[in-house]
């Protein structure tokens, strides 16, 4: 493999900016995009959560995570409260307008998984995603500035 195609990284990038412009083409017509949707498709359809752990959980920052709930929640797809466990926390939940759009972008992230995989078999997906979660653990561990074992 030549050594400019050998960066994963490159790849990731290229995959994601064309799934950015996928994910917006795909959910324009419910005024939703590719900062938002994964959001809702993280939010449970029975139960809030904490604006934090979203943060966490998407790995972005609570500033980012408190505009894109801002904009779900002007949009009627979220409610965002105050924690009755932490009054200085917000807890977040989907409205039914919420709850009816997430299955939606589910069928359309399938769909792209299964564009994106065309021409692999069931095991070859299955070692990918296994392979980019454990890349995306160690991205998050060495970002941290946590010691991590070389293989």
């Amino acid at each position: 493999m030549k050594k400019e195609n050998s960066s994963i990284g490159k790849w990731i990038s290229i995959i994601h900016r064309q799934s950015q412009i996928y994910i917006n083409n795909e959910l324009k017509q419910y005024d939703i995009n590719s900062s938002e949707y994964i959001y809702l498709v993280n939010l449970a359809i029975d139960k809030g959560v904490n604006q934090k752990y979203l943060s966490d959980l998407l790995c972005t920052d609570e500033a980012l995570t408190t505009r894109v709930i801002r904009s779900l929640e002007n949009k009627g797809l979220v409610l965002r409260e105050k924690s009755t466990v932490d009054k200085r926390a917000y807890d977040v939940r989907l409205t039914e307008k919420g709850k009816e759009l997430q299955p939606i972008i589910i069928d359309k992230l399938k769909h792209w998984t299964e564009i994106l995989s065309i021409g692999m078999d069931k095991e070859k997906v299955d070692f990918i995603i296994y392979n980019l979660m454990l890349m995306a653990n160690n991205a998050k561990i060495m970002n941290r500035g946590e010691p991590h074992e070389e293989n």
